[in-house]
């Protein structure tokens, strides 16, 4: 649906506003992972369609939910607590970007939040790292 891929690309806006300076942020995952904190959108999940009224003609009223993947990863040598705060600082860049993609931004744009979140910590030979995946519901309605 246009309103979910509308809807993704503000929230992508909004985001590269709401991350730290020097936090890499792209439209989708980059092949090089040399930057020491990224955010980047992932996945965009099935969506759901309902009709809510029904009238004469071809096209009815329609409920929309959808879900988009936003991640990010902090890299520090040697730190793995400094990377997990890191990240949880990024995750409330995201909460933050959701906030500001208000209700009627965009044509039936009904809401944009944070629905789950999940983190992983761990050391390897370049460090420690912690990865960070945020699963950002879209709702809307389009005619």
């Amino acid at each position: 649906m246009a309103l979910v891929f509308e809807a993704k690309v503000a929230l992508f806006d909004r985001l590269k506003a709401a991350v730290p300076a020097g936090v890499q942020c792209t439209f989708a995952e980059t092949v090089k992972s040399d930057r020491r904190q990224q955010v980047w959108l992932g996945a965009t999940g099935d969506e759901e369609l309902a009709v809510t009224a029904m009238r004469q003609g071809p096209r009815k009223p329609t409920a929309l939910t959808s879900f988009v993947d936003v991640h990010a990863l902090v890299i520090l040598p040697g730190d793995p607590i400094g990377a997990e705060r890191a990240v949880y600082g990024l995750r409330e860049a995201i909460v933050g970007a959701c906030r500001a993609l208000a209700p009627g931004t965009l044509p039936g744009l009904l809401d944009v939040r944070p629905e789950s979140s999940e983190s992983e910590t761990a050391e390897s030979t370049d460090g420690a790292y912690a990865a960070l995946t945020v699963r950002v519901r879209i709702r809307g309605r389009i005619a």
